[in-house]
């Protein structure tokens, strides 16, 4: 985890509608909802890293192997994973480089194109899962308590709305 200090997010809004009233003399308006949703991310991530610091993970690692937990085999390319991780071929190079040298994933070779290697999870990185991923659901039922459970199925309503909207404009 990055132990680089943040401006608090008020102070990154104070910033924010300081430029827009520069340059458009108009407050921030749905701008701040924007500033919220990254802000919160960001948390949410420093969060995961945060619990996976033990176990000597990190938050892109933990969805690098879920992503090969989630396919029957275990196994799967690391194109797939870098589609999952929204990381790139270089620094997914790097990730998967380290959880095979802990024993976490292996390189085999492709059963459907024997010129392609593929990723899997290995004995010990299927059983860290079995650790990690209990904690990973209580930290976010933690967070999440936060709301009541209609707010819940409201806010995910809510923001499958945002997703699909955005995904139509990118």
């Amino acid at each position: 985890m990055e132990n680089t200090k943040r401006i608090t997010h008020t102070e990154a809004e104070k910033r924010i509608e300081a430029a827009h009233q520069r340059a458009v003399g108009e407050p921030l308006g749905d701008v701040k909802l924007s500033l919220l949703l990254k802000y919160n991310a960001r948390l949410m991530s420093d969060l995961l890293d945060k619990a996976l610091e033990p176990h000597g993970i990190s938050g892109v690692a933990y969805v690098a192997m879920m992503t090969l937990f989630s396919t029957t085999e275990n196994c799967c390319n690391p194109s797939d994973i870098c589609m999952a991780t929204g990381e790139g071929r270089s620094n997914m190079t790097r990730i998967t480089d380290e959880l095979v040298k802990k024993g976490l994933i292996k390189r085999v070779a492709s059963e459907e194109d024997r010129r392609r290697i593929d990723l899997s999870l290995t004995e010990a990185g299927i059983e860290l899962l079995r650790v990690v991923v209990p904690e990973v659901r209580e930290r976010n039922k933690t967070v999440f308590s936060v709301l009541s459970p209609e707010a819940k199925l409201s806010f995910e309503a809510e923001m499958i709305k945002l997703k699909n909207k955005l995904e139509e404009q990118v």
